[in-house]
């Protein structure tokens, strides 16, 4: 009685710490770029911070989503310039079924940028790639190239309305507050709002 007793227990324990071993690994998998805040579309539309937004949809089991994702943890430009972004991360069954994220096709990775309100822009995408998929990225270079374009679209001076280029003091004036000139511009046309659709 005792011997099936504790076989049963040592059963549902291993199975339990299997479980817990699986999701750990998923998690790992998901968040595998080191020092990237990671957050969901509904605390980038509705917290206090104020930021565009970076859509990565990839797969775990992607090999191409593999290499991109290792390109982008070993790049300290893209980790610099993600802080000026609400950083999304969906990964498998997390990818959002609305149409707007497959505008040439539902390959992966992607990488989609938005504006504060969630107006995604098509304007901003891989120029360096295959004009086919031209929101698939392969290494971390083509990647920072279009974080630096959304910066330059959705980051204005009021006093001028001009683009703000000095990329080096940006991080370290928005995070301590000292240019109260800086905000985002959100009345692009070209951006198309969730609600819109």
């Amino acid at each position: 009685m005792l011997s099936s007793r504790y076989f049963l227990f040592t059963l549902t324990l291993s199975v339990l710490l299997e479980l817990k071993a699986t999701d750990t690994d998923e998690e790992i998998n998901k968040n595998d770029i080191s020092k990237i805040e990671w957050t969901d579309m509904d605390h980038a539309l509705n917290g206090e911070i104020v930021k565009p937004i970076f859509v990565f949809i990839h797969k775990s089991w992607c090999q191409a989503c593999t290499n991109l994702k290792s390109s982008l943890d070993q790049s300290l430009k893209f980790k610099e310039l993600s802080e000026l972004f609400h950083m999304i991360n969906y990964q498998d069954d997390e990818e959002p079924k609305d149409k707007i994220y497959t505008p040439d096709g539902n390959y992966i990775p992607r990488i989609f940028f938005l504006n504060s309100s969630g107006g995604l822009h098509y304007d901003i995408y891989n120029e360096n790639g295959n004009s086919k998929y031209k929101y698939f990225y392969s290494n971390a270079n083509q990647v920072v190239r279009s974080m630096e374009k959304a910066i330059e679209t959705f980051y204005t001076n009021e006093e001028n309305n001009d683009e703000i280029t000095d990329y080096e003091n940006l991080e370290d004036d928005y995070e301590s507050g000292l240019d109260e000139d800086l905000s985002l511009s959100d009345d692009d046309e070209s951006a198309f709002l969730h609600e819109d659709l």
